[in-house]
C-alpha cells in the first residue's frame, strides 16, 4: 500500500475511533452527570406551574421531571426528525414540535424554561435564535434556567467541547470556551443572567444559569 493511502486510511480509523470513544462518553455523561440536581434545585418546579423542556437528544429530561412532579404540566420541544418516543408518556408530560427557530405554541405560554445541554451543540446564530424563541413563549417575569457546558479551568475539562468542535463545526463551541455564552442569553433579550453554580464533570465543566424574561 502506497504511503499516502497508509496515511490516509490510518486518519480515518482514527476519526472513526475517536468518534464511537466520544459519543460513548458523552451518552453517559448526559445521562448520569453531577449537574442534574442542580438544576432542578434552582428551577424549583412548583404544583399548577407550566413548564417548557428543552435537552440535547438522548438526554430524556422530560420523562425524569414529569415522574418527579407530577402536579407540573411540562411541555417538551420534540425537534423535527428527532427519534425520541412519544410512547406511555406520562399525564402531565405534552410534546411541540418545533426546532431552534420556532417552537409550535403561542407566545406567552410558560411560566418557566427549562433547558439541559441544548445550547452548545448549535452554532452562535443557532444559539441566539433559540433563546430568542424561548423568550417568546415565557411568560413577562418567567424564569429561564440552563445547564451547558462552560469555560474549561482544567484542561481535563475541555474534551467535550474540543468534541463538539470537532465533530459539528468550531463555531458551536467557541463561546462556551470563552465562557462567553453568557452574553448570548442578554442578547436574546434577557435579564438578570447569572451563574448560579459550575461544577466539574466528566469531560468538562457545567454551569447552571438562570435569566429572567422581563
Amino acid at each position: 500500500m502506497p504511503t499516502n493511502s497508509r496515511s490516509s486510511f490510518a486518519r480515518s480509523m482514527f476519526g472513526h475511533l475517536y468518534r464511537l470513544v466520544f459519543q460513548s462518553a458523552y451518552r453517559l455523561m448526559i445521562r448520569m452527570g453531577d449537574w442534574w440536581e442542580p438544576l432542578l434545585q434552582e428551577a424549583s418546579p412548583a404544583s399548577g406551574e407550566r413548564i417548557l423542556e428543552v435537552s440535547v437528544q438522548g438526554c430524556r429530561a422530560y420523562a425524569k421531571l414529569a415522574r418527579a412532579y407530577p402536579t407540573v404540566s411540562f411541555f417538551s420541544l420534540l425537534r423535527v426528525g428527532s427519534k425520541e418516543t412519544k410512547l406511555k408518556s406520562p399525564s402531565n408530560l405534552e410534546f411541540l414540535q418545533g426546532d431552534q427557530y420556532c417552537i409550535d405554541c403561542r407566545a406567552s405560554s410558560f411560566d418557566k424554561a427549562i433547558c439541559s445541554l441544548a445550547l452548545h451543540p448549535l452554532s452562535q446564530n443557532e444559539k441566539l435564535a433559540f433563546l430568542r424563541e424561548v423568550r417568546r413563549v415565557l411568560r413577562h417575569g418567567g424564569m429561564l434556567y440552563l445547564a451547558d457546558f462552560d469555560q474549561p479551568l482544567r484542561p481535563q475539562e475541555m474534551h467535550v467541547l474540543r468534541g463538539t468542535a470537532h465533530m459539528l463545526g468550531p463555531e458551536t463551541a467557541r463561546r462556551h470556551l470563552d465562557g462567553t455564552w453568557l452574553e448570548l442569553i442578554r442578547q436574546a433579550g434577557f435579564t438578570g443572567v447569572r451563574r448560579m453554580t459550575t461544577a466539574s464533570v466528566i469531560g468538562g465543566r457545567i454551569a447552571i444559569v438562570r435569566a429572567r424574561r422581563p
